[in-house]
């Protein structure tokens, strides 16, 4: 499903929107109106004078429906939600006979309505009192204009047409009539959060009356999306011609899902062409010839999708259902332990797709999730939306602070004081490095220490670990990445590993703690709540000690529940705020700002010394970016010099264009091997490599003395197709790896699928770059950065950084929130626009939400997650 919002534009538009919606060879329009809010009956078709006059917010009597506050020539008419069918749902109409096509229609229309009934049973709210203090639930109105078409565009065998479509425009006006009377408008962000769980009922329903139909359902995806069985992937790729221009565009962007959907929709608008005015008959006619053309039969197409329902098949379903739900509070506490009600809705909705229940079951479903504990409601949001869950979370993060608190009381003797800080001195801390030192020697198990990057931390804690050990102590460490943990081997002189490698150790019941060792836990922002729970438990029943070092404001942990945020509702954090990485003052100023949320201002600072470069397109952004790291590698070699992205995909792309030019140079001897990899995200891909590549190991092998971050170059590539070994390559790679050279078979690095964990290494992810200190830094600053993304990024390089924006990008979005009228009409965007728009996306924070912060911010009405209190006893009981 795609949902858009158009802003509207002058009053001379609304004729014109109308015309849109209500002209031309599509069916007419319908109201949704449940509520029958304006005199609207429901389900009756939508008339040009009452469209216009709502659309307009104008009563029958010619006279204004808002209050005066509300007028003004800026305001948001209405919102329209555009649910599309699956490509195959609308070629099983599209070559249907009248009667077939009616029934798919109808099950069109269902599907929409369920969606809409979902959003206005959960999403529809208004404002009203004074500065809108009282948010109350209201009705929704909307016309829905069914489509059947796509806007013309090639496809792949030279034709241009429109492909078939069928959607439905919802256009849910931007009003509704308040408790008092009054009328107001919608709060569209309740609205727009929603969008998901919305679609997922469609999908629901959707699948739902299919089924009825005799259909079969398969190819079920995130969120409910789904294909009919028997539709192929060429047929559906064939067409989607419209799709594929967008996501050829689109994937040279390659952003994470919710940013490239803003994205596509941006190209959508920015792109379209105006639809064909050919007849009815004349676009079938076009749809049939198409498709015979590449081998379908239009008039067996229909009847030969249809499925026969067995008697078996409500078992089944109920069987596949309970399954589904029984795997979803660890699916959905994976990556986050508080979940919204509207994530709880599309997660269970999206479940029935496929099972041929109705999308009504969703409310039965959560009904009995919540009964049986499967999820807890733990709180409400500023707007009173239920937050959730799961009891295992709730109990762990409430035992983080009980431990934090135990291990904060008692602990090995300290170190002493004065001879540490003379020790300090000597080295040269700074006051507050010297002041976190004697915090981390004190006398308890367990210490905090926080502080920005680049102030100090790794200087901070050499004293501390040479105290411990001339005390007697065993120091080890952790860290993130088994690179991270090498440096903390290096520059402490510790043993140090990778930090899920020991707690992998610690579940499996090893030995690595006793009451004389000190763990220092570095990179601990990245910890999730499981993975500290599992440490701190293991301390304190050790009788060990434990040395937190991160900084919250950085990358948030990957897993459910941020571990640091929650040891440090215990305790006191020592902080290390002055940084001392970066060599001009005014770069220190920029990063302190980018954590703080003052992204105008940093990139203000970049962009006075030139240290924003903007071009026209990814790959033209890339080649500037990779043009200035040759220039710097040049002029100074053998620094060290980060190309950084945010996106695998991104990361491979810059390395591509590094090795086109490595190749060009000659650097890059022999023909290139090609081998079947998998990306460190999971996805699979083929790596090219020759003598001289850089590469980078993405998985730990004992036996090469190599770990995940490894970086080594290819000195020669041995093709042996004869002596291939089963589950074995055709070839062995021969590589210089920290000066010493080793010899492998890429299946040694393989995963279960036998792709090799082997990558580039000319370029880097932020992620990958946390704890690296570079000379120099070259950053592809694209829409999808937050706060956390452009602190990390732009604080590796002790000297100059550069940010590198893709202005067609920028320019898409931009294009996309102009008046629907002028969306159209390419915008004409400088420089100093594009930096305010970039600042409002880099300025914001996605720190990790604790249950806890949820329970204690509901209880004391503030309604976000800002409390930091340690949780009462009132909380222990309910969890008992």
């Amino acid at each position: 499903m795609v949902a858009t919002w158009n802003p509207a534009a002058h009053s001379g538009y609304y004729l014109r929107a109308a015309e849109y919606y209500l002209g031309g060879r599509e069916p007419a329009g319908r109201w949704y109106a449940p509520k029958k809010d304006f005199g609207l009956v429901d389900g009756t078709l939508v008339e040009r004078p009452t469209f216009e006059r709502l659309y307009a917010a104008v009563g029958p009597d010619g006279q204004t429906l808002l209050p005066k506050g509300a007028r003004h020539e800026n305001r948001v008419p209405a919102f329209d939600m555009t649910m599309s069918a699956p490509r195959s749902v609308t070629l099983a109409w599209a070559f249907a006979t009248s009667g077939q096509k009616t029934a798919i229609e109808a099950a069109q229309e269902r599907a929409v309505r369920a969606a809409l009934a979902r959003l206005e049973a959960e999403a529809i709210f208004a404002r009203r009192g004074r500065n809108g203090a009282i948010i109350e639930p209201v009705g929704l109105t909307a016309a829905l204009f069914q489509h059947g078409e796509s806007r013309p565009a090639a496809h792949a065998n030279g034709r241009v047409f429109g492909d078939p479509n069928l959607h439905t425009h919802a256009t849910i006006l931007n009003l509704a009539t308040r408790a008092d009377g009054t009328v107001g408008a919608i709060h569209s962000k309740v609205l727009r959060d929603w969008k998901m769980a919305a679609g997922a009922t469609y999908h629901a329903a959707l699948a739902h009356e299919l089924q009825k139909l005799g259909f079969a359902i398969d190819r079920i995806g995130r969120n409910g999306t789904f294909e009919i069985a028997g539709v192929g992937e060429a047929a559906i790729r064939y067409f989607s011609a419209r799709r594929a221009e967008i996501e050829e565009e689109l994937a040279e962007h390659d952003l994470p899902s919710a940013e490239a959907s803003a994205l596509a929709s941006a190209i959508a608008k920015s792109t379209r062409a105006s639809k064909s005015s050919d007849t009815a008959d004349s676009r079938e006619e076009i749809w049939r010839e198409a498709a015979a053309a590449i081998g379908i039969n239009p008039d067996s197409f229909h009847d030969a999708l249809r499925a026969k329902a067995e008697a078996s098949a409500i078992r089944e379903a109920e069987a596949l259902l309970a399954d589904r739900l029984t795997r979803l509070p660890d699916e959905l506490t994976e990556h986050d332990s508080v979940i919204d009600r509207r994530e709880l809705v599309r997660a269970v909705t999206a479940t029935l797709v496929g099972t041929g229940l109705p999308a009504e079951r969703t409310d039965r479903e959560l009904d009995r999730l919540l009964a049986e504990q499967a999820f807890i409601e733990i709180g409400r949001d500023t707007l009173g939306n239920r937050q959730y869950s799961t009891p295992e979370l709730a109990r762990i993060e409430h035992e983080i602070v009980d431990l934090a608190q135990k291990l904060a009381a008692t602990g090995p003797a300290s170190i002493d004081r004065a001879a540490l800080e003379a020790r300090c001195r000597t080295d040269g801390l700074n006051d507050d490095q010297i002041k976190a030192a004697i915090a981390a020697t004190g006398p308890e198990r367990l210490v905090i220490v926080e502080g920005a990057p680049g102030s100090g931390k790794t200087t901070t804690l050499l004293p501390v670990v040479d105290a411990y050990r001339q005390a007697g102590f065993r120091v080890i460490g952790s860290a993130s990445a088994w690179t991270i943990a090498r440096m903390l081997r290096a520059d402490l002189k510790i043993e140090a590993r990778a930090t899920r490698s020991w707690i992998a150790k610690l579940r499996l019941g090893h030995k690595v703690l006793d009451d004389r060792t000190v763990l220092v836990l570095d990179e601990a922002g990245l910890v999730s709540a499981r993975e500290m729970h599992t440490v701190l438990a293991a301390v304190e029943r050790a009788g060990a000690k434990l040395v937190l070092v991160g900084d919250r404001d950085q990358l948030q942990a990957i897993g459910a529940g941020p571990g640091l945020a929650l040891a440090a509702r215990a305790i006191d954090s020592a902080r290390v705020e002055t940084i001392v990485r970066q060599h001009d003052e005014w770069a220190r100023e920029a990063i302190r700002a980018f954590g703080e949320g003052r992204a105008e201002t940093a990139l203000q600072a970049f962009a006075e010394r030139g240290h924003i470069v903007e071009a026209a397109g990814p790959r033209a952004t890339i080649a500037a970016m990779v043009d200035a790291w040759q220039g710097t590698r040049h002029e100074t070699p053998g620094s060290r010099a980060l190309l950084l992205a945010k996106t695998n995909a991104q990361v491979a792309a810059i390395s591509r264009e590094v090795r086109v030019r490595r190749r060009q140079r000659g650097e890059l001897r022999g023909i290139d091997a090609e081998i079947a990899a998998a990306t460190p995200s999971g996805h699979a891909t083929t790596l090219h490599l020759a003598a001289g590549d850089e590469i980078r190991f993405l998985v730990r092998n004992d036996e090469l003395g190599v770990v995940n971050g490894t970086i080594g170059v290819v000195s020669r590539i041995v093709r042996n197709p004869g002596l291939r070994l089963p589950g074995g390559s055709a070839i062995r790679i021969e590589a210089r790896v920290e000066g010493r050279f080793i010899s492998f078979d890429p299946a040694e690095l393989a995963d279960a699928k036998g792709r090799a964990r082997l990558g580039w290494a000319y370029a880097s992810t932020i992620a990958g770059s946390q704890g690296q200190t570079v000379e120099s830094a070259f950053v592809l600053a694209d829409p999808s950065f937050d706060r956390h993304d452009a602190y990390v990024s732009t604080s590796r390089a002790r000297g100059q950084t550069r940010l590198f924006v893709d202005t067609t990008s920028i320019d898409r979005h931009l294009q996309a929130q102009q008046p629907l009228g002028r969306q159209d009409t390419p915008v004409k965007v400088d420089s100093d626009a594009r930096r305010r728009w970039l600042a409002e996306r880099l300025s914001r924070a996605n720190y990790k939400r604790s249950a806890l912060a949820v329970i204690e911010a509901s209880r004391s009405g503030i309604g976000h997650d800002s409390a930091r209190h340690h949780p009462s006893a009132e909380f222990s009981h309910e969890l008992g």
